[in-house]
This record gives structure tokens, C-alpha cells and sequence, in this order.
């Protein structure tokens, strides 16, 4: 999986409260400012060392010990439930964006949490008013190839007039528990509201979960596509390495992608598609298309490189379609 590393030039404060691992949402709290200073690395001593993201959590008890810090290898977040009253949904955070930011980054938002109080980040940069693209690199937590995807997408020339959206993870807990669903069992890519139907159980591969946009990752998400409205939205998925056909407005587009990387152009099948993502957002956001792209079961830097240089090519074709 692609590691992400916070820039260069940040002072952290990490101040400590009670057990990092306790479901209190007052555990941790970590502040970001900007300057420059060499780096050093965070010591986590506490049970659950995990990776801390630049953001802003107010405690309702404060100060135990503070740490100085100034590097962060930031994937996942320590909180294991952070109350959305705590923090703005939008809380901008430092740029994620590999080694150095690109020349037209324009920054970085928590857009929501997870059932387990992981961020839902997303990171913005092209041109603004432009075309606008979001790439989702990871639903399902065990499928997690499309990573190297976004951070090609991070650092590579954009032609003028796209408007880039990167979200790494819809589903943060997944991907740091390695597993499908989020932190409550739940399938997100069959909790979407539009055509949402119960499929199966808890504990089941497809489980949609209580009820339509039940969970936090969903409604976060929704909110954030409603708000920025793009045009075309691509999801990563794996192993079935297809591109599904389509007859409607982005079936030029998928036939471009596949083109581009080799993908067969064939019918996904074996599940139950009901409450998915991709078909919410054509079906809901103005003028938008989105599909799936299946990778295999891995992907090389090389070939992550191709497919990014596709999402740019298609991303270019679709500001003729409507």
C-alpha cells in the first residue's frame, strides 16, 4: 500500500490525555501550526500506536503532557470516536501530498470521521472553477491497490482547467483493519440511498447495514459530492481487473480508460448491486458520471503511473460531454 508523508515544515503538539486507546473521545488531541524547523519523529508509547493526522481535536479535559514534534507518517488516525461536535466537518489539515506538495496544491479537508473516528480526508489541487474530478481510492478496506493511483495523481502535470479532488479512503477503518467493511460491519458500497435494499446481516460480505446512509462515512460523503458537485468520479476497487460497459454518457470514457491500461471492457457480476456508490452519484449529482475501476490483485508504481495518466486523459475528454 502507498505510504503518505506529511510536508516538511510543521510543528506538532501532541498533547496526551489518559489512554490513546480508551473510547473516550477526550483521549488525544494534536494541534498543527506552520514553520519551519527540521524534522524529528513522534515516540507513541501509549497501547495503540497509531499514526496521528494533522488535525484539531478539542478535549473536554485538557493537558497532561505535551510533546514537541515535527514529522508525522500519516495514514490513520488515533481517535477511536471523535464526536462531530468537536471538530468543523471541514477542518482544512496540512497537505498529505507525498514529499512536497504539487505547485497547484490548494490544501486538505476532513470531510467527516468513521464509525471508529478515523478521518475521511480529502485533498484538493488543478485548477479551481474548472472540471471538477474526485478519485476515491479505497471503499472496501481490503482493496487498497488504488492508493498508488492517487499518489501518482498528487504530483503529476495537470492539464488547465481540471479541478482535482483525491479522497484515499471513503473507508479509513477498513483499510487499517484490513478489512472490507467499516468499524461497524457495515458494506459501505451497498449503504447508499438510492436503490438501498437489506442485503443480509451483520457479519455478512454484503451487509448494507440498518438502513439507508446509515453510517457516518456515507453521510459524509454525500454531503461532500452534494458540495462540490464533480463531473466525473472514479471508484478503485479489486480483483476482478474489468471495467464494467455502459451505454450511457461515460461509456466513451470507461472505453478510453480500459484502452489506456489494458483493462478488458466486461460485466461485473456475483454480487448484490444495490445502495452502490458510483450508481449514486449518476444518479443524484447534476451531470455527473462515475464507475468503477477493478484493478487486480496489485498493482506496480509503473502501472499505477499509467493508470493516473488514464484518469487525467479521461478527465480531459469528459469536459466535452454533459
Amino acid at each position: 500500500m502507498a505510504s503518505r508523508h506529511v510536508a516538511a515544515a510543521c510543528l506538532i503538539v501532541l498533547t496526551t490525555v489518559a489512554s490513546c486507546g480508551s473510547d473516550s473521545p477526550a483521549s488525544s488531541t494534536s494541534t498543527l501550526t506552520n514553520t519551519s524547523l527540521a524534522t524529528t519523529t513522534i515516540p507513541v508509547t501509549t497501547a495503540v500506536a497509531t499514526t496521528v493526522i494533522a488535525t484539531t481535536i478539542v478535549p473536554t479535559t485538557v493537558v497532561a503532557t505535551t510533546v514537541v514534534a515535527t514529522t508525522v507518517v500519516a495514514s490513520t488516525v488515533v481517535a477511536s470516536t471523535v464526536p462531530s461536535t468537536l471538530v468543523a466537518p471541514t477542518t482544512t489539515v496540512a497537505s498529505l501530498a507525498g514529499t512536497s506538495p504539487a505547485d497547484d496544491f490548494l490544501g486538505e479537508e476532513v470531510i467527516g470521521y468513521s464509525a471508529q473516528g478515523r478521518p475521511l480526508v480529502a485533498s484538493h489541487r488543478g485548477t479551481p472553477g474548472g472540471t471538477v474530478v474526485l478519485v476515491v481510492g479505497v471503499i472496501h478496506g481490503d482493496e487498497s491497490a488504488g492508493l498508488g493511483i492517487l499518489q501518482a495523481l498528487r504530483t503529476m502535470q495537470l492539464p488547465p482547467d481540471i479541478d482535482l479532488w483525491l479522497m484515499d479512503a471513503m473507508n479509513p477503518d477498513g483499510l487499517a483493519n484490513n478489512e472490507r467493511h467499516n468499524g461497524n460491519g457495515v458494506d459501505l458500497n451497498r449503504n447508499f440511498p438510492h436503490d438501498w435494499t437489506q442485503v443480509a446481516q451483520p457479519g455478512d460480505w454484503e451487509y448494507s447495514g440498518t438502513g439507508p446512509a446509515s453510517e457516518s462515512e456515507t453521510q459524509a460523503f454525500i454531503a461532500f459530492a452534494n458540495r462540490i458537485s464533480p463531473h466525473l468520479t472514479l471508484w478503485y476497487h479489486q480483483d476482478l481487473n474489468r471495467i464494467s460497459p455502459s451505454t450511457r454518457s461515460d461509456g466513451p470514457l470507461r472505453e478510453r480508460y480500459a484502452a489506456i491500461t489494458g483493462l478488458p471492457i466486461l460485466s461485473v457480476t456475483g454480487g448484490t448491486y444495490t445502495g452502490v456508490a458510483a450508481t449514486w452519484v449518476r444518479t443524484t449529482v447534476p451531470n455527473a458520471m462515475s464507475f468503477i475501476v477493478e484493478l487486480g490483485p496489485s498493482l506496480s508504481d509503473a502501472e499505477a503511473a499509467v493508470h493516473a495518466g488514464a484518469v487525467v486523459e479521461i478527465a480531459t475528454m469528459s469536459r466535452s460531454i454533459d
